[in-house]
């Protein structure tokens, strides 16, 4: 990252959980105009490759096509898929993306996802769907059910396509889907400005509405920047020089904050608080002395080498530390 990150510091995030399935991410701080760089690539990929798993196929016994009606079930083949196509999953892992779940439903009344007997490893986020409503006694529906982690929208051409190179079942019921978990985005870039220092930095706020409460909104947005990253290095040519003296690594920066944060308690007194005319204050200001415990590490004769500050300007400082207790070096 730019080295301009050493004047505000390593940028740090703060996860907070707010009501109605959402997350809260503050990012601070980002060199000026970053928060809308960084997070204008981030959204696209939250929004449309996040991971998840969905149905994506079923197999019900003795029913050949989609426009087939059970005797016996309420619901039509068609409206049976619909309810199945809007059932989103968590998977392990340690376990296969791709998951056939067996089930046979017998008995009059109305089934939901949560009848459905799901191996370990895998979690339903939507329990409540309802799936169908058995309405003969004598009706035994047999389901398989195909439920596959992905990313972004499966086609009915991209399952056809990719089911004829395996082996192809013509008894499967495709069902396109995507797999996205996110229901909302918003965010907010606050361009905050330092009175002392003049500086200019960006604070990044993004809230994530997740569409299920056991979403992890953490993991998407994780998926999301393994993905920008991975990408990203793509342009990091080996035999191409450019001039890295701008940059810097983060893992650098992140030692060089732990330091500076380690003393920053002695930096409480901005030079303001002097009682200075503007020509001195600026002057001090100008040569990066913004801090009364600055000044105090200065000798007189450094403050004559600086710019802009002679010796009137020293004896006001001298006198003006004088009255709150304080001193230069010598």
């Amino acid at each position: 990252m730019l080295d301009i990150q050493k004047l505000i510091w390593a940028p740090k995030i703060v996860v907070s959980e707010l009501e109605d399935r959402t997350t809260r991410f503050e990012v601070k701080y980002l060199p000026r105009w970053f928060g809308h760089t960084l997070w204008n690539a981030l959204r696209r990929i939250v929004l449309w490759y996040s991971i998840g798993a969905a149905v994506t196929g079923l197999k019900i016994k003795w029913v050949s096509h989609e426009y087939h009606v059970v005797d016996g079930v309420l619901e039509n083949v068609i409206d049976i898929m619909l309810n199945f196509k809007t059932l989103r999953f968590g998977f392990d892992e340690n376990i296969d993306s791709e998951q056939w779940i067996s089930q046979r439903f017998s008995g009059v009344g109305v089934y939901t996802a949560k009848d459905i007997k799901l191996p370990a490893g895998v979690e339903l986020f939507n329990p409540d769907v309802r799936l169908f409503e058995i309405t003969d006694p004598s009706v035994e529906l047999n389901i398989d059910i195909r439920v596959e982690k992905g990313y972004g929208y499966y086609s009915i051409d991209f399952l056809r396509n990719r089911d004829k190179k395996e082996d192809w079942d013509v008894n499967i019921l495709l069902i396109d889907n995507e797999f996205k978990l996110v229901e909302s985005i918003k965010y907010e870039v606050e361009e905050v400005i330092e009175d002392f220092t003049g500086s200019t930095k960006d604070l990044l706020v993004f809230d994530i509405k997740a569409w299920y409460s056991g979403v992890s909104s953490k993991e998407v947005v994780m998926f999301a920047g393994e993905i920008l990253a991975s990408y990203a290095k793509l342009f990091v040519f080996d035999n191409v020089y450019i001039d890295r003296s701008v940059l810097i690594d983060m893992d650098d920066l992140v030692q060089e904050t732990a330091k500076a944060e380690q003393e920053v308690w002695i930096k409480t007194m901005p030079i303001d608080a002097l009682p200075l005319s503007e020509r001195t204050r600026n002057a001090l200001i100008k040569n990066n002395i913004l801090y009364v415990e600055d000044l105090e590490k200065k000798k007189k004769w450094e403050l004559l080498l600086m710019k802009w500050v002679g010796r009137k300007a020293i004896d006001e400082i001298v006198s003006s530390l004088a009255n709150i207790n304080k001193s230069l070096i010598g």
